[in-house]
């Protein structure tokens, strides 16, 4: 449902704008409308009027300006009745959502019902919560590594990954800190991050690459990136990458862009 609704707001309020700034521009237009004679295989403007001849006045190439403003005059009349007629059926979409689909059905029952029941589809909270709790075994750490920990407790490997996982906490993205991934003709890998976009029901993978100056971790990733791409995961469909080096170290203002654009 929230998929759709969000859809239908976004759409609503740009038809609202398109509708308000071409209802503006036809307030000043020029009066009249535009007439277009093609026999002779070139095409003829003239400017129609209530006061003038029913053909029109015929427009001299000298005009052409006056052509253009009634063509475009033409063209936001019809976009503001396309844009009312699909902003009415918009609404009465939104209105009807609101009030629940039959995905929000199985969230209303009362919990002993509930639990005797199989829904269409799991809650978003439900869902995250089931995809967080699938066990797994991670790389685990040596004792004489560094230690470094996010806000929530979790422990990563590097001041990076503590500011990408506080990040990911402030905007509540379901994550996973290194599950494995077994990747067909390479090896299993443990990718930084696994993420789940909850509204697309959508799981991405993060790798933060933190010593891109290294001319052997930059070889073996690399490799470790084809080996995604082989195996189903590609940049800015399912796969998340960002670097970094001594010289210039990771900007955590970028993790904003990239929650937005994927996992909201």
């Amino acid at each position: 449902m929230r998929l759709s609704l969000n859809n239908f707001k976004s759409r609503a309020e740009y038809l609202n704008k398109i509708i308000e700034s071409k209802t503006d521009s036809l307030v000043t237009a020029l009066p009249g409308r535009l007439r277009i004679a093609d026999g002779t295989g070139k095409p003829r403007y003239y400017h129609v009027s209530d006061t003038g001849y029913k053909s029109g006045r015929y427009l001299k190439r000298s005009e052409r300006e006056t052509a253009v403003l009634l063509a475009q005059k033409n063209y936001d009349r019809r976009v503001v009745k396309s844009a009312e007629t699909e902003l009415k059926i918009l609404n009465r979409l939104i209105d009807s959502y609101e009030l629940g689909t039959a995905e929000d059905i199985y969230g209303k029952l009362q919990p002993a019902r509930r639990a005797l029941v199989t829904p269409i589809l799991l809650p978003d909270e439900e869902f995250a919560k089931n995809w967080l709790a699938q066990p797994y075994e991670g790389l685990g750490f040596e004792e004489s590594a560094p230690e470094y920990y996010a806000e929530s407790g979790l422990r990563v490997r590097s001041k990076s990954e503590i500011g990408i996982a506080d990040k990911y906490d402030e905007f509540d993205i379901p994550m996973l800190f290194e599950r494995p991934i077994k990747l067909k003709g390479w090896k299993t890998v443990y990718p930084d991050f696994t993420l789940l976009n909850v509204r697309l029901r959508k799981e991405f993978i993060h790798e933060h690459l933190g010593k891109m100056d290294d001319p052997e971790y930059l070889m073996e990733n690399i490799a470790k990136i084809n080996a995604y791409m082989k195996n189903g995961y590609f940049p800015g469909k399912n796969l998340i990458l960002t670097f970094e080096t001594k010289s210039q170290p990771f900007d955590l203002r970028i993790m904003d862009l990239i929650i937005n654009q994927y996992l909201l």
